[in-house]
């Protein structure tokens, strides 16, 4: 007999705390960047909810419309009943689940961190090429929009680069025996850690809804594919969406970008700030 939806909670309660304790720790990432205080003030009510959600969690009095709040579905719960920690639930991601994992570089052991540089990576091989005039034709607005986004991609990259650097220099450091030197790149590496977290869902987001504005017009009666059924092709790699029109391979974008955004859990912030 399978079982009910309280009992579903109550098995895989390490898993769903595990889910509810990384949403705060990105909701206070991006309290940490930000200087607007309606927008600081509003992320903190949202950080003491999760942390009520906890209690209730804990409490057994956790429901499935908490469930529905995280985006947790009955599936989720039965795939992770042994309570493992939620970064094993890359399963539930189509494209995603995928994409080999390979380490920054061979002094990065965190796992948030390798994912993001293989996706990245992976949006890199397969994606980036689609943001172009040969591939995507479009109206002169998103054009412009377009061609922005191999910029942004290449700062958004070099933040993660930059980090893998410092990961370097703290192994030398330590080395060396340079206490006080590695210390102060201890002490730094939390907020570059932030930076590359926060960089990244803000190309994520800027790039999906550069997408979704897209598909929005076009809906509206707009012209904005100006040829939708252009056959896509992509120099020098060999990409799973060759061959696909421009549409189809922007659906693809669509989701691959979609799940990427779900798998960071950054909030939608329309302008992060910097410190």
């Amino acid at each position: 007999m399978e079982p009910d939806i309280k009992e579903l909670i109550e098995s895989a309660k390490p898993y769903i705390e595990d889910k509810l304790l990384q949403t705060r720790k990105k909701f206070e990432l991006v309290v940490a960047s930000l200087s607007d205080t309606k927008k600081k003030s509003e992320l903190l009510e949202s950080i003491r909810e999760v942390e009520r959600d906890i209690k209730k969690l804990h409490a057994s009095l956790f429901n499935e419309n908490d469930l529905k709040k995280y985006k947790l579905e009955k599936n989720d719960l039965k795939n992770n009943l042994s309570g493992v920690s939620g970064e094993k639930g890359i399963g539930e991601y189509k494209i995603l689940r995928n994409i080999p994992i390979v380490s920054l570089n061979q002094h990065s052991f965190n796992q948030e961190i390798n994912a993001l540089w293989s996706y990245m990576q992976f949006f890199e091989k397969e994606y980036l090429g689609l943001l172009s005039e040969q591939n995507l034709r479009l109206d002169y607005g998103h054009a412009y929009q377009r061609d922005k986004f191999y910029t942004s991609f290449n700062e958004t990259n070099r933040f993660i680069q930059r980090y893998g650097e410092l990961l370097e220099q703290i192994e030398d450091a330590s080395i060396r025996g340079n206490k006080d030197y590695r210390e102060r790149l201890v002490s730094i590496q939390g907020k570059q850690y932030r930076d590359v977290i926060l960089r990244s869902g803000k190309f994520l987001h800027s790039l999906d809804g550069f997408i979704e504005s897209i598909f929005e017009a076009e809906s509206n009666g707009e012209r904005v594919l100006l040829d939708p059924e252009k056959t896509v092709s992509i120099s020098g790699n060999q990409a799973s969406i060759e061959g696909l029109t421009s549409k189809d391979a922007l659906l693809d974008l669509n989701r691959f970008v979609k799940e990427f955004i779900d798998f960071l859990k950054i909030p939608e912030i329309k302008k992060i700030e910097d410190e």
